[in-house]
């Protein structure tokens, strides 16, 4: 999910974090027609802080994955037995942390890298940095509106 940075712009109060079942191995043969699928809710992040500790956290575990990945894929080609075998222990190191974070994501939010998910944002709100004498016309332009 591309993030992004805008200065004095928060997503406060509530993110909804959506899941549905997409993975290809649970995917429907293409002879059987596919199950209609459903977004389910899984958890609400408040505030601006929480949500780019939940941004920081996804990005760590799907970064640890991508090393997984790799050090599978150059352990398969390596031909030197000791050499696989020292790249062995670095996964069996890093996947042991991976699932660990993924467990603690899982808990958290009910987040798991073997799914994919939806990000709705339910509320926003934007603020704009003013001096006082700014501040003092726009809260009366506000206040005669109503």
């Amino acid at each position: 999910m591309k993030r992004h940075s805008l200065a004095f712009l928060t997503f406060a109060s509530a993110l909804a974090i959506t899941s549905f079942a997409a993975d290809k191995a649970r995917s429907p043969a293409p002879a059987q027609a596919a199950k209609p699928m459903k977004l389910v809710y899984m958890a609400t992040i408040k505030g601006a802080q929480a949500n780019r500790e939940f941004q920081a956290n996804v990005q760590l575990v799907q970064t640890q994955r991508q090393v997984a990945v790799e050090l599978n894929a150059a352990m398969e080609k390596e031909k030197d037995a000791k050499k696989k075998q020292e790249l062995k222990t670095k996964l069996d190191a890093v996947m042991a942390k991976l699932n660990e974070n993924d467990a603690a994501m899982q808990k958290a939010y009910g987040f798991t890298l073997t799914r994919n998910y939806t990000m709705e944002i339910e509320t926003a709100n934007i603020y704009l940095q003013v001096t006082e004498e700014e501040a003092a016309k726009i809260e009366q332009a506000a206040k005669a509106k109503k």
